[in-house]
Order: structure tokens, then C-alpha cells, then sequence
């Protein structure tokens, strides 16, 4: 007989029946045993919040298809597209901070647009990236992250996200900027 059993935040979950006894396994055979939807749905929202902790978006969505037996939904696969390069482009801000937005908040957690507007009309912020570049990040003095607590998240953070203060910090606009959060980016 076969007893279900899961890796769950690094520790061997181990269910056992009344009728026969307990056992232990390593982590590639306890996967085996898993049987289909007997990790609840916390239990694997808790587990995409750890790979996408570390920024491990690929093992988040490996990890959901072999925990569920299903495709990983769209929401989780569009974290690819707002986190890869082609979304560090001035005017894709919008786009990506709807993509993170959703992803969050079907992770359960509470994100916040945070809309970011150059003073006195300009046009033009740059974004200090940590390889020493400074890319052009809006060309109509308007750019919006997510914000969830303490960390936000953008194009230009990855899936790791930043500090606000960090990323505050990084961020230029020649006459300087504001920041508020809005209900929509």
C-alpha cells in the first residue's frame, strides 16, 4: 500500500492510514506517492510564493504542472513575458504591472499599483539598472509598478523584486517625480 505523502516548506509531510503504518521516504519518491489533488490549493500557493521568492518563475510553473497534472494557468505563465527582456521597453510598464497585479492577487497576496509621473511635464525617467546601465523607461514621463508591503516589482526588478527605497533611490527624472498608488496603472 502506498501512503500519500509531499515536500511542503522543506519538511516531509507523511499522512499515514489508520489501517497500515507510516513511512518515510526520500524527496523523488515521496513526489511519487503524491496522489492528485491531496495537496490543497494553499499548499501549492504557498510553494509558487517560495520559486517566485527566489526568482524561479520556470520551477514555479514546473511545479504547479507536477502538483496539479494540469497546465499552469496563463496568469502564471505571462510572468515570463513582464519579467524578460523584451519587456524592459519604454511603454510596456502598463502591460506588465496588469500581469503582476493578477498573478499577486491570485497568490493571495494584496498588490498596489503605484503610478510614478515626472515633474513639470517631462518626459523622460531612467531607471539605474545593478549592471550599470540606465535605461530610457517611459518617453511620456509616466511609468506604474506593483507594490506588495514593502517590495515592488516592475520589468526592471525581475521576479525578485526591490525594496521601495532601493528602487526609489534608482529612479530619475530630470526635474524629479512623484509617486502615488492609483487603482489603475
Amino acid at each position: 500500500m502506498r501512503i500519500p505523502c509531499a515536500w511542503v516548506s522543506g519538511l516531509l509531510l507523511v499522512i499515514g492510514l489508520v489501517s497500515g503504518p507510516a513511512r518515510a521516504a526520500t524527496p523523488s519518491t515521496a513526489v511519487s506517492w503524491i496522489q492528485p489533488g491531496l495537496l490543497s490549493a494553499s499548499t501549492i500557493q504557498t510553494r509558487l510564493l517560495a520559486c517566485l521568492a527566489r526568482g524561479d518563475i520556470v520551477g514555479a510553473i514546473a511545479m504547479y504542472e507536477a502538483e496539479t497534472g494540469r497546465v499552469a494557468p496563463v496568469w502564471l505563465r505571462n510572468l515570463e513575458v513582464a519579467y524578460s527582456a523584451a519587456s524592459q521597453t519604454a511603454g510596456r510598464c502598463q502591460q506588465v504591472a496588469r500581469i503582476l497585479h493578477t498573478a499577486f492577487t491570485r497568490l493571495g497576496q494584496k498588490p498596489e499599483y503605484v503610478a510614478i509621473r515626472a515633474l513639470e511635464k517631462r518626459e523622460y525617467m531612467v531607471f539605474d539598472m545593478p549592471n550599470g546601465k540606465s535605461p530610457g523607461i517611459t518617453q511620456n514621463g509616466y511609468h506604474v509598478i506593483v507594490r506588495v508591503e514593502d517590495m515592488v516589482y516592475d520589468a526592471y526588478t525581475g521576479p525578485l523584486g526591490m525594496k521601495s527605497a532601493d528602487y526609489l533611490s534608482r529612479l530619475h527624472a530630470e526635474m524629479g517625480f512623484a509617486w502615488k498608488v492609483v487603482s489603475e496603472p
